[in-house]
């Protein structure tokens, strides 16, 4: 019997690590199963197709989505290290979260007794309890309801809510 050369024992070598690497390749692309057959299957969350620019309207009581325009480019995400007391959660049917955005309401006046005040105005800026921003979200084809929230001391207030339907069909009109 002969002896493999080398060149014979570093092709088997490299055929059995390419065959290693596209079976664990194949093993760890591969859908898992729960163990439970009872338990759901692990679904992904949906992919944004672009986001939305939000005009966002209205006070500490009440806000709303007058315009939107759906833009191509991915959404950026949340700035940062910024945080909010106030967020726009994107919601699918089931009422789970899609996203949750904070909203920056720090140019305005939000506190309960600034409410219908008229505007403050110190050199070059105004302070007003009538907001209005433009406010960028993810575009979820499954997105079924937008809802603003702000925190108070007994937990979160729900001060606005807008369907998925209506988003898309404010995305409709104009350039």
């Amino acid at each position: 019997m002969r002896r493999p050369s080398g060149l014979e024992i570093m092709r088997l070598s490299h055929a059995l690590a390419t065959a290693l690497a596209v079976s664990s390749v194949a093993i760890l692309a591969r859908p898992s199963q729960p163990k439970d057959p009872r338990l759901p299957a692990f679904t992904p969350p949906p992919r944004a197709d672009g986001h939305y620019v939000l005009v966002v309207e209205g006070d500490r009581n009440h806000l709303g989505v007058t315009f939107a325009r759906h833009k191509a480019a991915p959404w950026a995400g949340v700035p940062k290290g910024f945080a909010s007391d106030w967020h726009l959660r994107v919601l699918d049917a089931a009422g789970a979260e899609l996203a949750v955005v904070p909203l920056d309401v720090r140019p305005f006046a939000t506190r309960p007794e600034q409410l219908g005040q008229p505007a403050q105005v110190h050199g070059c800026i105004v302070v007003d309890s009538r907001i209005g921003m433009l406010v960028n979200v993810p575009a979820f084809g499954a997105a079924a309801r937008y809802e603003f929230r702000r925190a108070e001391g007994q937990g979160p207030v729900v001060i606005g809510e807008v369907d998925g339907d209506t988003v898309r069909r404010l995305c409709e009109g104009g350039k």
